[in-house]
């Protein structure tokens, strides 16, 4: 480390400009990171240029050129090269998981699942290849490899053979935005503009294969053959290109539910309180995950939460939800839909839980994680 001048670090945060819980834990940590340490200089790589950045004077966000996802990583691949080696950068850190060469700069990588190896059927034949061949060498390349559960990180090193002193956990947290004050209006306007029901359940994330939302389907479909009384589901997120399940649309329709759920596309942040506060249950039966942030979105807004018991979520929801141990067994999650809106007792229970695991999570003590670690680097 030098210590004639301030440490410098290049971040990539390419592609965080779509709603994703991917942009959620990089701007969110950064945001949080920058405030920590203003003393430090940033170059952010970032696909669309983010306001909430604007606000720091040591950070210059360089805006990347390309959409195409291949030509988008060979730019990225030249400019941190050119940042190493001609800007003498410190630190050069992948936060979007691809990951790259650095020298003779430090190299961090952040990795948010490996759910292209663990379920390699949702994903395309490219996708899958690239993560049994390519990615290994670039997480061999890592100085650090951050894991944003333990889940990811034992993936981590049973799939790759990684030693565990190559790997750090910093988890995530809700978006910022919950943690202010909702007014009523606001909540007003929300349910109007989206044309909610009165009473709603609330599934939150990206229309990807992976949330398994055809099984949330099938489930709705035993309760309504069952003549169980349940609030229509609504859905929110955006489409995912890389493994899109738009064909629970057409499940819907074979199966009779069109009055029993409601897609509203994806909402902006400063919606989403109102959206979840509305909720009278938030279910969420992903295949995997390698956090989960919506279920705790859900907790931090007193809002009672289904989930499935797999990837990271059993670590970051604790005893604070009610966990399906078969995410595809649609019997059992109608079982627990159906328990968690008819048992008045649990569902206080599980509110007054989740408030408090949701509080356990903050994103500037993750980004005092952050600076810890970069500052080790800094001193090897």
């Amino acid at each position: 480390m030098r210590e004639s001048r301030s440490p410098i670090i290049v971040i990539d945060a390419s592609d965080i400009d779509r709603p994703s819980g991917g942009r959620t834990a990089v701007l969110e940590l950064f945001r949080a990171l920058f405030a920590r340490e203003p003393n430090w200089r940033y170059v952010v790589l970032v696909s669309q240029r983010e306001q909430d950045f604007d606000r720091f004077s040591h950070v210059h966000q360089v805006v990347i050129p390309f959409r195409s996802r291949p030509l988008e990583r060979l730019w990225i691949q030249i400019a941190v090269e050119y940042f190493a080696l001609v800007k003498h950068v410190n630190i050069v850190h992948f936060a979007r998981t691809m990951g790259g060469f650095t020298w003779p700069a430090k190299n961090v990588l952040t990795v948010f699942d490996v759910t292209t190896l663990r379920h390699p059927e949702l994903h395309s034949r490219m996708a899958v290849w690239f993560w049994r061949y390519v990615q290994p060498l670039l997480m061999r390349w890592a100085d650090l490899l951050i894991a944003i559960s333990q889940d990811v990180a034992d993936d981590l090193i049973r799939e790759f053979h990684l030693s565990p002193d190559k790997i750090e956990v910093i988890y995530c947290a809700p978006q910022s935005v919950f943690q202010e004050p909702v007014e009523p209006q606001l909540l007003e306007d929300v349910r109007r503009k989206y044309r909610l029901p009165k009473r709603y359940m609330l599934f939150v994330g990206m229309l990807a294969k992976k949330k398994n939302l055809s099984t949330l389907i099938r489930a709705l479909h035993i309760l309504r053959e069952g003549h169980v009384d349940f609030p229509p589901l609504v859905i929110a997120g955006r489409r995912y290109r890389q493994s899109d399940d738009v064909a629970i649309f057409q499940q819907i329709r074979s199966l009779g539910l069109e009055t029993d759920v409601q897609y509203i596309g994806p909402v902006r942040s400063k919606e989403l309180p109102s959206l979840y506060r509305g909720a009278e249950a938030f279910v969420f039966p992903s295949l995997h995950e390698g956090f989960g942030i919506p279920c705790l979105e859900a907790m931090a807004c007193g809002v009672p939460v289904v989930a499935a018991s797999s990837g990271a979520i059993p670590e970051v929801v604790g005893d604070a939800a009610l966990l399906v141990k078969d995410p595809t067994d649609a019997n059992a999650l109608a079982q627990a839909i159906h328990r968690i809106l008819s048992d008045s007792s649990l569902r206080q229970e599980l509110v007054a839980k989740g408030i408090a695991r949701a509080e356990r999570f903050s994103w500037p003590c993750l980004a005092d994680q952050m600076l810890a670690l970069y500052r080790r680097l800094l001193e090897t």
